[in-house]
């Protein structure tokens, strides 16, 4: 099966993202991904006001990066987002950044994220309404909680 990767973020890189070695700084490529994760979080019912009203958001527990090629000030950048797995507390993200001049992709990250309740500093579950959205848009099956805790 093909995976679904949507548009999340859309971006002209600046001159003051790049290091001392020409190249923008991965600290920004970061700051991308946290942005697609929301961007996927909205697109699917559940917009920052939302999160809000209920006092909950999703934290990353864990952040896998490949830098695949440089991206020098002035580049447009796209980001793609898919959403791998989706639990009851638990989602994974994959997210690809493509150079919009060459269509080269520069970075993949895979990011796990845990809904959390933003007052008891607690995981809670996911809006049902956010958990089939997501899975009818990226043709997965939501995981089951009681696999999801194994």
């Amino acid at each position: 099966m093909t995976e679904k990767y949507v548009e999340t973020l859309r971006l002209m890189t600046q001159a003051w993202q790049c290091d001392h070695l020409g190249h923008v700084n991965v600290s920004f490529y970061m700051g991308w991904i946290g942005d697609a994760a929301f961007a996927v979080a909205a697109l699917h019912g559940w917009p920052r006001e939302q999160m809000m009203a209920e006092q909950a958001g999703v934290a990353a527990v864990k952040a896998e990066v490949e830098y695949q090629a440089e991206l020098h000030g002035g580049d447009l950048v796209r980001m793609e987002s898919t959403v791998e797995s989706i639990g009851e507390r638990k989602i994974v993200f994959r997210h690809r950044l493509i150079r919009v001049g060459d269509d080269k992709q520069v970075m993949m990250a895979r990011l796990t994220g845990v809904c959390i309740d933003l007052v008891k500093r607690r995981s809670r579950p996911f809006p049902h309404s956010f958990v089939a959205r997501i899975a009818e848009t990226f043709g997965i099956e939501p995981i089951a909680p009681k696999e999801a805790a194994a």
